[in-house]
């Protein structure tokens, strides 16, 4: 939920204002309790109550995910003043609390639900354990002015999504990898119980990226910025993999410490966090000397350069090894020229990740077009194929999970 003025696009002073803003729950502005549907012709005194749907099953749909859940009093009748949900939540906002460790759980969960004049600040919220918390089945003042997004109007958010603050400081705190995991699992079960599209789950910096960073901060979802905002397309990505739809690809990273390795080839959409997993072991304790051994948090982590691994044999000693620590998934489906959906979204990933093709807005659409088809096709040829067809099948896939 924080807030910032973007200085004449300067983003180092924009991160040097929220630094000197956080307090408690960071600085949350009225901005963010703003809906253009307000100002419609409804009397504001006759909204709210029973008005649209309310999810009295969010607690359920967390719980069914495997997760812990604690239910704030009174969440299934708590909204903002326009009430419930009409048709239903359509998008997913991601936040963080800009709080101090000393207000996670109880503490940051009543502010939430007191807020003077903002109450409810969102309908979830997320402590450093990882565990759930149900504040509001309503529509909730969490996003503000913004946008537009997909199917969300300009300004018009918070009557139409889900709205998760998460605990976290928001100037460099690392977020614990229980915590990772639970917001993906949480955000994948919520998308599923409610049909909500993996591209409609959006940070608050990309709802309002000129007045927030939200969710920032050393984590296994990179970064896009010196503010440390997260890189929403990995986070989607990672959300695409835990979903339970058909035919929608099952993720799981390898982490497994790399012995003996000295050097590290960056590969494309990694960051600190996530080549710490691999190489060093705990990253929450691992990534910031990663890091320091290697140019500082501020380097940019460009997919070719190779890094030193602090703490193994012959570190720095000028040998070149390359650790791939591979992901191994379940095969998505067999995917060909003309398919769109989460089975093409799956391959692209997968090609992403290999190296094969660019990781760029355009190949994770989900279509399985002409350069696909040419990609696939030049992969399959360079195992020297007889029959190469371009057709992303179960050959392929097997073959490209077992090159290293």
């Amino acid at each position: 939920m924080v807030y910032y003025v973007m200085a004449e696009n300067s983003e180092t002073r924009a991160l040097d204002a929220h630094r000197e803003a956080v307090e408690g729950f960071g600085d949350w502005s009225e901005d963010d309790a703003f809906d253009a549907g307000d100002e419609g012709d409804a009397d504001p005194a006759t909204r709210g109550g029973s008005q649209g749907t309310f999810l009295t099953d969010l607690g359920e749909t967390l719980r069914g995910a495997g997760l812990s859940v604690t239910e704030y009093d009174g969440w299934q009748q708590r909204s903002r003043r326009s009430g419930g949900y009409d048709g239903g939540p359509i998008a997913i906002v991601l936040h963080h609390t800009a709080s101090q460790s000393s207000s996670d759980g109880q503490n940051d969960a009543r502010f939430i639900v007191t807020k003077d004049g903002g109450a409810p600040l969102a309908n979830l919220y997320l402590d450093r354990t990882g565990n759930w918390w149900v504040l509001a089945a309503g529509a909730t003042n969490t996003n503000g002015k913004g946008g537009p997004w997909g199917p969300i109007p300009e300004d018009g958010a918070n009557a139409r999504v889900i709205g998760i603050e998460a605990a976290n400081n928001g100037v460099g705190e690392p977020w614990p990898a229980a915590m990772q995991d639970s917001y993906v699992t949480g955000v994948a079960a919520l998308a599923d119980r409610y049909g909500i599209d993996s591209n409609n789950v959006l940070s608050h910096h990309e709802w309002a990226p000129t007045r927030k960073i939200d969710p920032a901060g050393p984590s296994r979802f990179g970064s896009i910025n010196g503010a440390k905002t997260w890189d929403m397309n990995m986070f989607r990505s990672a959300v695409n993999a835990a979903r339970s739809e058909p035919g929608t690809v099952h993720v799981t990273e390898s982490k497994t410490v790399t012995s003996g390795v000295d050097t590290y080839v960056v590969r494309p959409g990694e960051a600190w966090w996530s080549i710490a997993e691999k190489t060093m072991g705990d990253p929450s304790k691992n990534w910031q000397t990663l890091a320091d051994a290697n140019g500082g948090v501020d380097r940019v982590l460009l997919a070719g350069a190779v890094l030193t691994i602090p703490g193994t044999p012959g570190a720095g000693g000028g040998t070149v090894a390359t650790a791939f620590a591979m992901a191994t998934a379940q095969f998505p489906g067999e995917a060909k020229r003309g398919m769109k959906g989460p089975i093409v979204v799956a391959w692209q990933e997968a090609l992403i990740a290999h190296g094969i093709i660019a990781d760029k807005k355009g190949n994770h659409d989900g279509d399985y077009g002409e350069g696909m088809v040419q990609k696939v096709l030049e992969l399959q040829q360079s195992w020297g194929w007889s029959d190469a067809d371009g057709i992303a099948g179960s050959g392929t896939w097997k073959r490209l999970h077992s090159q290293t």
